[in-house]
């Protein structure tokens, strides 16, 4: 598989007249801050992959310091991140890293909230890695008897997008 550049659907621009943060800063704020620093550092490095940059030395600081934060606009922010994140390494393997963040995707299956939930069935609705997916077939079928209605569907939707 030749080494391509993947193309670039989303462009958001960054006002010029602001620096653009350093790898160091964004690790800092997100090792380091408190939740607002690292929503803000989390919405940078978004922001930055979305525009091509690459930042491979973020996901393990990502890991570490920020799944374990139960804030929900982190949780949001973060199932932005892992669809925005390169997958795969250069020679088209998928990184070992994604095996703690689909133990973090189960955990989220798992979770008493269910707009967590929710938003994670829709967010796997648009994976198409099957290494991901299959390890969490369990947690989404046990999704399918929820209480709620919106786990229910979205449960629904997730199994159907990754039959097809």
């Amino acid at each position: 598989m030749a080494n391509t550049e993947q193309g670039c659907y989303t462009l958001i621009n960054i006002p010029s007249d602001s620096e653009p943060p350093t790898e160091m800063k964004l690790k800092e704020d997100l090792e380091k801050g408190e939740t607002k620093t690292k929503i803000e550092a989390l919405k940078k490095v978004v922001l930055m992959i979305l525009n091509g940059e690459k930042m491979p030395g973020l996901l393990m600081t990502v890991i570490r310091f920020v799944m374990p934060v139960q804030d929900h606009t982190i949780k949001k922010l973060l199932l932005i991140f892992w669809e925005v994140v390169p997958k795969y390494s250069g020679d088209g393997k998928l990184l070992q890293e994604f095996i703690l963040v689909c133990d973090a995707y189960r955990k989220d299956l798992q979770h008493p909230n269910e707009f967590i939930r929710g938003s994670t069935l829709r967010f796997l609705c648009k994976l198409k890695e099957p290494e991901l997916l299959e390890p969490l077939m369990p947690a989404i079928r046990a999704c399918l008897d929820h209480r709620h209605s919106y786990v229910r569907r979205n449960a629904v939707l997730a199994i159907y997008t990754i039959y097809r």
